[in-house]
């Protein structure tokens, strides 16, 4: 799941699109089926701010995000889901966490995070 360095720079208020494989615990995909839940939380790395209210959301097959029938995790990035949340200058990135986790197996547990860079734009408007 570890992105290039281009492939985590999201410019700001822009749609985006973010894929992942969700695993087992023995490295094995799990398809949307095999899951019993899947959440989100967004949130901007310096002070924690959630972003788009993004907490602990639902997201199998839903608000956004899709979990293909082989394991793939598809999000699509909505311009709410790629703020700059400080003051800043153009040309500035802010870190963003994704933080993905899943229930399968009635009580097995997995999670993962993604570092996402939002570069701040001159004159973007909300």
């Amino acid at each position: 799941m570890a992105l290039t360095a281009a492939q985590r720079v999201v410019r700001e208020r822009s749609t985006a699109l973010y894929t992942a494989m969700i695993k087992d615990e023995n490295g094995d995909a799990l398809s949307y089926e095999d899951l019993d839940a899947l959440t989100l939380t967004l949130y901007n790395l310096a002070d924690g701010t959630i972003i788009n209210s993004r907490e602990d959301q639902d997201v199998l097959n839903a608000n956004n995000v899709t979990v293909s029938a082989a394991g793939v995790l598809a999000w699509t990035m909505q311009p709410a889901d790629n703020p700059i949340v400080s003051a800043t200058t153009a040309g500035w990135k802010e870190k963003h966490v994704a933080l993905f986790e899943w229930t399968y197996s009635t009580t097995k547990k997995g999670s993962y995070e993604v570092t996402i860079e939002v570069e701040s734009l001159e004159k973007v408007v909300a």
